[in-house]
């Protein structure tokens, strides 16, 4: 199985069920203390509102869409530029 079939079968999952498959993965194989990963990874969002969990659906669902291109911080300085200059 590809890294890339994993990916799309996890941005299918749930918040929910996306926990726990990372619970039942260190259930499996329980690293050493020193594999832990760092404080510095990011942390699964867990919305605390029926909205938050609304817009968060929402927000995966826009990002796994291949029609939609996500800007990043350039493009958006971009776009900003454009908007700029046309209200000049």
């Amino acid at each position: 199985m590809n890294e890339q079939l994993l990916l799309n079968k996890w941005h299918k999952l749930k918040l929910e069920d996306q926990e726990k498959v990372l619970a039942f993965i260190d259930a499996i194989n329980p690293e050493k203390p020193e594999e832990k990963l760092s404080e510095t990874t990011e942390i699964v969002y867990q919305p605390q509102t029926e909205l938050g969990k609304k817009l968060w659906e929402i927000r995966q669902k826009i990002i796994k869409d291949p029609n939609i291109k996500l800007l990043d911080l350039d493009d958006i300085e971009a776009e900003l530029d454009e908007i700029r200059s046309k209200n000049k």
